[in-house]
């Protein structure tokens, strides 16, 4: 099959479980003997080396249209007036980009469109539309459950929850409404498999789960040099995850430290200055590695807390795949369907987290152990090449 992915960002280097899981599942469609052809929105176009590297990478072609989807003054304001498009629809709208899909689509023999994230649907729907085709919104989360999550946190009279709230009603009647319009929409998780459903029963959702590189993230086969050092990665543009790890350092760390001399190893692009700067007992900021593997060897755990968010946490699998036992904070294992024995110890509380990092540290053993099932149970679960091939029946079956 020849098909078409569009994708909201530029997925490379895979630096972020968005760009993880784009340009993996192309590279799987690829491998599985399909031809891929990829269109993405990128603020700016990216260096022909990096063109190059991605299209190593994945066995892919791609386009890019420049555009920028941040979040402007302006785009923020003319959001507050319009009554059914969310500012989240708004940034990701570009004339030139539809132009150009409609113009590959013209003139090549195109047997399907991939929509990644709902960001992408409102150019399916217009394919829909125009071609005899079938059209996949792949989603990796329902995008309005993070906006109302995030309207939440704020008190109820608070300018910014009425704001967000009111973005999030609008996203969530725009993805009903490209959720209802696709041949199919796969999700990655079978939670949002079940929200999507129970909202409007016209729609056909499926669950595909994301994959794993397992030959990137392994065991390295040595024991864990410092029992007592945590891990984690994310990156820090998005504000959820700063807040998150702010306050695991501000709630959780000073216990672990001063009781086992525990250290908490981050890792990731666009880290605040704050977390490097050697101001905080226990905390070791390096930024961005290029060899995360070797990194998560070097611990016994990883943790992940985080309350505003949906959808699924690659760096956990990445770090389960990898042999460690993962502490997180219930939305941050969303989407995960391992239990405590698969390694995946769920927490929410600042004194739970204590409690299970201590007991951790204290067992080294049973670190080890539950590190093996997590492992185990990535093998058995997260396959590119599997997600891959239920994508393609997707396909055919609609054709």
């Amino acid at each position: 099959m020849r098909l078409l992915q569009l994708s909201p960002q530029f997925p490379f280097p895979l630096t972020d479980g968005g760009k993880i899981s784009i340009a993996n599942m192309t590279r799987a469609l690829v491998e599985q003997g399909n031809e891929v052809d990829v269109f993405c929105l990128t603020k700016q176009i990216p260096e022909s080396e990096l063109i190059i590297q991605y299209q190593a990478y994945t066995g892919a072609d791609i386009h890019c249209i420049q555009h920028d989807t941040g979040n402007s003054l302006r785009s923020i304001m003319l959001s507050l007036f319009d009554g059914t498009n969310p500012l989240y629809v708004r940034k990701h709208r570009s004339k030139l980009f539809e132009e150009a899909i409609l113009l590959h689509l013209r003139q090549n023999q195109i047997d399907g469109v991939l929509c990644d994230h709902s960001a992408m649907a409102e150019y399916g729907v217009q394919v829909s539309r125009s071609f005899d085709i079938p059209v996949i919104m792949r989603m990796h989360n329902i995008e309005h459950v993070i906006w109302q999550r995030y309207a939440e946190r704020f008190h109820a009279l608070d300018p910014r929850r009425l704001y967000i709230g009111s973005q999030a009603s609008k996203l969530k009647q725009k993805e009903m409404e490209y959720a209802s319009s696709m041949s199919y929409c796969a999700m990655i998780t079978s939670h949002d498999v079940g929200i999507l459903q129970s909202m409007r029963s016209n729609i056909n959702a499926i669950h595909i789960p994301v994959g794993v590189d397992t030959k990137t993230f392994y065991p390295m086969g040595q024991d864990k040099p410092n029992q007592n050092r945590l891990i984690h990665a994310t990156t820090y543009d998005w504000i959820h995850n700063v807040e998150a790890v702010d306050w695991f350092i501000q709630k959780v760390l000073p216990s672990i430290n001063e009781s086992y001399g525990a250290e908490l190893h981050l890792l990731g692009k666009h880290m605040p200055e704050r977390y490097q700067d050697n101001s905080t007992a226990g905390l070791i900021g390096h930024g961005f590695v290029e060899d995360m593997n070797e990194m998560l060897n070097t611990a016994c755990m990883y943790i992940a807390p985080l309350f505003v968010g949906a959808g699924i946490r690659i760096k956990i699998l990445e770090a389960m795949a990898a042999g460690l036992p993962v502490i997180a904070s219930s939305i941050s294992a969303e989407g995960i369907q391992a239990s405590r024995e698969d390694g995946l110890i769920i927490c929410d509380e600042a004194d739970q987290f204590i409690a299970e990092i201590s007991a951790l540290i204290m067992n080294t053993e049973e670190a080890k152990r539950l590190g093996g099932n997590a492992r185990s149970f990535i093998l058995e679960n997260h396959s590119w090449e599997k997600s891959a091939q239920q994508m393609i029946a997707l396909f055919k079956t609609d054709v």
